[in-house]
């Protein structure tokens, strides 16, 4: 296993499919992945771990770091981990971990002031052993345009 930034061909690699695991993808063709794609690795604001399989040829892990530009805090970034996913068949091996590990770091070496998540309650103490603190008056509100 190693894990890189997403390229290209992980479209054939399976990971749309390994996002299929943690929500709903939708038809994202070739065209329409190449395209986002593009688009994010231009933006420079999208970071995207995954970790490959090579056995089978699949990416089986991936999580995003998004970062914000703000003036805040002389002008310091903001940054958000997103899609954290490991296929369950692998699930268990440290995996989610050394993604994680890994935005954290890329968090801090581009001007992050602060780095957080939202997360369901299951997955809590994944992240409480990443030292993580849960913000207990956190309010979260949201407008979901579609599914």
């Amino acid at each position: 296993k190693q894990w890189y930034q997403r390229r290209v061909r992980d479209y054939s690699r399976g990971y749309c499919d390994l996002l299929s695991h943690l929500t709903k993808v939708g038809d994202v063709t070739p065209e329409l992945y190449l395209k986002q794609f593009h688009q994010m690795r231009e933006s420079k604001l999208h970071y995207i771990a995954v970790i490959h399989h090579q056995e089978s040829d699949k990416v089986v892990g991936s999580a995003t770091l998004a970062v914000e530009y703000k003036f805040i805090h002389t002008a310091a970034n903001r940054g958000r981990i997103e899609d954290v996913i490991v296929h369950p068949d692998h699930q268990g091996r440290q995996f989610g971990k050394v993604l994680l590990d890994l935005l954290i770091l890329l968090a801090e070496s581009t001007n992050c002031y602060k780095l957080s998540l939202d997360c369901n309650e299951k997955a809590k103490p994944f992240y409480d052993k990443l030292n993580m603190d849960f913000v207990e008056d956190h309010r979260f509100m949201c407008i979901k345009f579609f599914d």
